[in-house]
């Protein structure tokens, strides 16, 4: 029996989209946490959670685009076509080498 999860792939632009949207997510929780808690000690701590969480999700956006860097490289030198794959949180990540992204 197959093991079937919510995310059984992402592309580069879905992965990379992804990131930004948990990022935002993460800076608005921070700003509710201030505005909201009244309490100095969990305000502190919630905050430096969802900071730890933001600067994570930051790092792996980061290597994931250098992964699809390196894999367009590759690419572009050897003339080869098809997919490959990157992770993301453990996850794969499909790159499709027929038309490469743009990984900025």
């Amino acid at each position: 029996m197959p093991d079937f999860s919510l995310i059984q792939a992402l592309d580069l632009n879905q992965a990379k989209n992804g990131s930004i949207v948990g990022i935002v997510v993460c800076v608005a929780v921070i700003l509710l946490i201030l505005r909201f808690i009244s309490s100095l000690v969990v305000r502190l701590v919630l905050s430096l959670i969802f900071a730890t969480l933001g600067v994570v999700i930051y790092s792996q956006r980061a290597a994931l685009v250098d992964c699809a860097d390196k894999v367009t490289n590759a690419v572009s030198t050897a003339g080869a076509a098809g997919e490959v794959s990157c992770t993301f949180f453990g996850r794969d990540v499909t790159i499709s080498l027929d038309s490469p992204a743009s990984t900025g």
